[in-house]
């Protein structure tokens, strides 16, 4: 038996210390929420971002972000079942025009809008996001995956009358920044943003009305004001995925935005139910916890 050179020696107790290391303090820094928390937030605290190449999709993320940026870190992906959901249903009811446009309305850093135009669906899309470090993670993780050329970004918000809007910040979730009520108790930073319509601003980047395919909204509780900015295009039925919040709206506003859908639409889906099935636009007002729908 050949007894093992020095080199060979030192270089297996080497590979066994760091095997050692790493079952000991991995379930302890990353698996303890505080610890990996502590580390994040240095790199955050440094201006670092974090890049998370995640099979077909790649995605520079704010490692202070603990939602987004988190599941894309730890868990591989953001949503991305619910937003392939749709395109399939709507694939499934002929609502889906061959080279489609797609438009993101609260595109955070963009993950809506590579997966949707990593789908083969969609021919080009348009993204709005107000927040200035958002949209340029947004603009990052569009060069990430070649999609440049094919987006157009729209570094404003959405709502129902063109303008200017307060925009409070969240600290710690960059995609739950909302116009209306700070998000959170400890969240003191805000800053001002342009507002405009989702209609005008379609126009202007040259979407046909018959070439949109699906409006994913995401305002964090502004949809009934970015639905109502949809204007003409209402008429139109143009499909809309959007998360719905319920709790988020007065009664009043609540009827109102019932009653406005009602009138465009028929057909809902609960992207977030474990089990979908096809149900009357009506059946909106069942829901009663968050959850991703899609009406057409």
């Amino acid at each position: 038996m050949k007894l093992p050179t020095f080199r060979e020696a030192r270089g297996a107790v080497g590979r066994w210390r760091r095997r050692l290391r790493r079952r000991v303090l991995e379930p302890v820094l990353v698996g303890h929420g505080t610890f990996r928390e502590t580390v994040l937030n240095a790199l955050a605290a440094r201006g670092h971002l974090v890049y998370c190449r995640l099979g077909d999709a790649a995605f520079y993320v704010d490692p202070s972000d603990r939602a987004v940026g988190t599941q894309l870190m730890w868990r591989g992906h953001w949503q991305r079942e619910e937003i392939e959901r749709a395109i399939a249903l709507l694939v499934q009811a002929g609502r889906l025009p061959a080279g489609a446009a797609f438009v993101d309305a609260g595109a955070n850093i963009g993950t809506q809008t590579v997966y949707a135009m990593q789908s083969g669906h969609f021919a080009r899309a348009v993204a709005f996001e107000p927040e200035p470090r958002n949209a340029a993670l947004l603009r990052m993780n569009l060069a990430a995956n070649g999609l440049t050329e094919r987006v157009v970004v729209v570094e404003k918000a959405v709502g129902e009358r063109a303008g200017a809007a307060m925009l409070h910040l969240h600290p710690r979730n960059k995609g739950h920044h909302t116009i209306g009520a700070p998000p959170s108790y400890d969240g003191v930073e805000q800053i001002e943003v342009a507002v405009v319509r989702l209609d005008t601003a379609l126009a202007d980047a040259g979407v046909a009305a018959d070439a949109i395919g699906l409006v994913w909204i995401d305002v964090e509780g502004h949809e009934p004001e970015a639905i109502r900015g949809l204007g003409a295009l209402l008429e139109r039925a143009v499909p809309l995925a959007l998360e719905y919040t319920p709790e988020r709206l007065s009664r009043e506003v609540s009827r109102e935005f019932l009653a406005l859908l009602r009138r465009h639409y028929q057909t809902l889906h609960n992207l977030s139910a474990p089990h979908d099935t096809k149900q009357p636009i009506e059946a909106l007002a069942t829901i009663r916890d968050a959850a991703d729908v899609l009406i057409y």
